[in-house]
């Protein structure tokens, strides 16, 4: 009966760790890492799941709205621009139908402004970051940039001159005596007769000035004769880098091509420096006028719709004209604040814009518009001029009357402010309510989580300290008149300590029990013993006495076995780690083995480098033994048993390899179970499967494993732990 009282005494270690796990039960859910109080709090914020719901159907509403509201001002676009399809008169004046098919960096395409500008030599009501800028280059930092505008039957131009040093003409009196000229404007453009007029500009001073054109006369004679229909005005620009000439021209003096040339000197008389959109060598115009047609305002006020902006571009992407529709009624500023912000931001993304620069709203209107005169319709959404505001544009091309080219194109936008602001106001009530509750749903259950923390934590405690030093067990634990789920906890546990006092009052009077049980067989033993000697040496005292001794040491060595396994796991438990280099361990314990062991070979192969880990020692060198025992109890004489040392990929591994009878198939792990053994009967020596056993606590204490297997020849048995480095 061997394994009675070892599998009590493994019991009784058992038990004592049962109640310090009460607490532990407690405490640790499916989820470690999370506290009660956490996992409480996440529950409560899935109450976002109903605000996250509604935002996704508020969003694809929007959207289906959104593109509803495009779809619709694409089909009035669409509309507009087949009124306008094939009647390129209406579109462009009759002296300057463009061709369709090319582009000219000289053109000139005026807009078309509601009210006639004042001609004072001032750029200051001029547009200097619109598309129709033309600018060109000079030398030494000089540049010119033209503006063009038409309004009724007038077009006006606004030279802007870069020009470190301003040179005034002499005498107004000798214009065409080389000694007196100083710098000069040149305009030219196709008249009525099919020519070309060109025309200079130069004054003695700032002010009006009249524009004259070179004539020849009799015998070769040139005369500058004055056109006094154009209107001029020469002024220094206001931070002094050049000067500014203002032109108004009515459009009947002009045909298709207009050009302007700036001849700059640093002195009168001077050799001139030329740039501008004319031919340099015969002042003659390439450049065309694409101006709009004085009756296109007056058919597309047909089309006009309050709130709805038209405008009506080159295929070049030149605005032609444009014209504001009055605002729709009613108030659609859109809320402001931070959190109305922050919906807009979520709601939103990236499909509205959001930037309010004056130049991204024109990058944008423009990239519409040059994509478009390719040949498709198109919709888009841009910033608009105040902050939060989204305009919804849709453009058209204008076709000619064959279908095949394309001469314009007209597009039309409006705010988007109504259904955006509408939305944000819904969705901002919605949004801030669904926030209130939330955050009560989180307080309450906060409130409720720290309640329950409190209450298991009380509980918690008091199934530490349940068991007492003398080994005592307390079965009143708190909460037990609580008629919740906790309540029920706190009466299991202490029906379950009652249990375990008992139990704990079973295997206190275990240890005498066994000590006497066993102290009786060793008294019998040792008395026969005595007697047997007596008797003097007779065949049968012999045998007597041979049996006696043996049961005697099976005896001892059963309580030695125990008191092993007991003294492992308390080295186990109070063992320190350290870091030590295991080659050299496992070099010196093989050399050791060959002297304990003279009947075996040991082979030891092991890496040359030292191979560190961090662990026990003297743990080591005990799992060692235990394996390096059970190799020689199943070898024979004179076998070779094997110790193999190698590190891979972050692990050690660590290997005794010892010929003689294979591993049965059923025994699998279980050979490093408790008091499992599975030798021969034949075999004398008492054996209470704990060496294997403490093999792998060893192991496990370094996070490692322990496995058995059969040699690939069936030659023997090779047990292998690996840990880690």
């Amino acid at each position: 009966m061997p394994c009675t009282p070892c599998t009590a005494w493994v019991t009784a270690g058992s038990s004592s760790q049962a109640v310090g796990r009460i607490s532990e039960l407690i405490r640790i859910g499916p989820i470690s890492g999370f506290r009660l109080r956490t996992k409480l709090l996440l529950l409560a914020l899935t109450t976002l799941a109903l605000p996250w719901a509604g935002c996704q159907y508020a969003r694809e509403m929007e959207t289906v709205l959104r593109e509803s509201e495009q779809q619709s001002l694409l089909a009035v676009t669409t509309t507009i621009a087949g009124s306008l399809r094939g009647r390129q008169e209406l579109l462009f004046r009759a002296d300057s139908l463009p061709a369709v098919s090319d582009a000219n960096a000289r053109d000139i395409t005026p807009v078309v402004l509601s009210g006639a500008p004042l001609i004072d030599g001032r750029a200051d009501e001029w547009d200097t970051d619109s598309r129709n800028l033309i600018r060109v280059p000079g030398p030494g930092g000089d540049s010119l940039q033209v503006l063009a505008a038409t309004h009724e039957r007038w077009l006006y131009l606004a030279l802007l001159v870069r020009d470190d040093k301003l040179v005034f003409d002499a005498s107004m009196l000798a214009p065409l005596d080389s000694a007196t000229i100083g710098d000069r404007i040149w305009l030219a453009f196709d008249d009525k007769r099919g020519g070309q007029s060109q025309l200079f500009f130069s004054s003695t001073g700032i002010g009006k000035l009249v524009g004259r054109r070179i004539e020849t006369r009799e015998y070769g004679r040139e005369e500058a004769i004055g056109e006094p229909r154009i209107e001029a005005v020469w002024q220094r620009s206001r931070d002094g880098s050049g000067y500014v000439l203002e032109l108004g021209i009515p459009l009947s003096l002009l045909g298709q091509h207009i050009g302007v040339l700036i001849d700059d000197r640093d002195r009168r008389g001077a050799a001139r420096t030329s740039y501008g959109t004319l031919e340099i060598s015969d002042l003659r115009a390439t450049g065309r006028l694409i101006a709009a047609s004085p009756d296109l305002n007056d058919h597309l006020r047909q089309f006009a719709q309050p709130g709805v902006e038209l405008t009506v571009a080159s295929s070049t992407g030149a605005i032609l004209t444009r014209i504001d529709a009055p605002a729709l009624p009613g108030d659609y500023t859109r809320m402001r604040g931070f959190l109305p912000r922050m919906y807009r931001l979520f709601l939103d993304g990236d499909a509205i814009p959001r930037g309010v620069s004056q130049a991204e709203r024109q990058r944008a209107a423009e990239g519409l518009t040059t994509r478009v005169a390719r040949g498709k319709p198109e919709t888009a959404l841009f910033a608009g001029r105040y902050e939060n505001s989204v305009i919804v544009a849709a453009a058209a091309p204008i076709y000619s009357a064959d279908g095949k080219n394309v001469f314009g194109v007209i597009q039309l936008a409006q705010t988007a402010d109504r259904w955006l602001t509408l939305r944000d106001r819904a969705l901002t009530r919605l949004l801030n309510l669904t926030l209130f509750v939330t955050l009560f749903a989180v307080v309450a259950a906060f409130w409720f989580a720290g309640r329950m923390t409190l209450r298991i934590s009380r509980l918690g405690a008091a199934s530490e300290t349940a068991l007492g030093r003398e080994g005592n067990l307390s079965r009143i634990l708190p909460e037990a008149d609580a008629r919740d789920e906790l309540g029920d906890l706190s009466r299991s546990f202490s029906s379950l300590l009652g249990r375990l006092d008992e139990y704990t009052g079973y295997l206190r009077t275990l240890a005498g029990k066994l000590a006497h049980e066993i102290r009786t067989p060793l008294t019998i033993i040792r008395s026969s013993l005595e007697n047997l000697e007596s008797e003097g040496d007779s065949a049968n005292a012999k045998v007597y006495l041979s049996r006696a001794r043996e049961g005697s040491e099976r005896l001892g060595a059963i309580l030695t076995a125990m008191g092993a396994a007991t003294r492992v796991e308390e080295a186990i438990a109070h063992s320190d780690r350290q870091r030590f280099d295991l080659a050299a361990l496992v070099r010196a314990a093989a050399g050791a083995y060959g002297g304990a062991f003279p009947a075996r070979r040991f082979a030891a192969l092991v890496p040359d480098e030292a191979v560190e880990i961090t662990g026990a020692p003297d743990l080591i060198v005990q799992m060692l033994d235990k394996l390096v025992d059970n190799a020689v109890d199943f070898s024979a004489d004179g076998a070779t048993i094997s110790i193999v040392l190698r590190k891979e990929a972050g692990q050690v591994e660590l290997s005794v390899a010892n010929p003689g009878p294979t591993l049965p198939a059923e025994t699998g792990n279980r050979l490093f179970e408790s008091l499992w053994q599975s030798r021969a009967e034949s075999d004398k020596r008492p054996h209470f499967g704990l060496g294997l056993y403490i093999v792998r606590l060893i192991a496990e204490f370094h996070g490692g494993t322990a496995r058995a297997e059969n040699l690939p020849d069936n030659s023997g048995a090779v047990f292998t732990i690996r840990l880690n480095a």
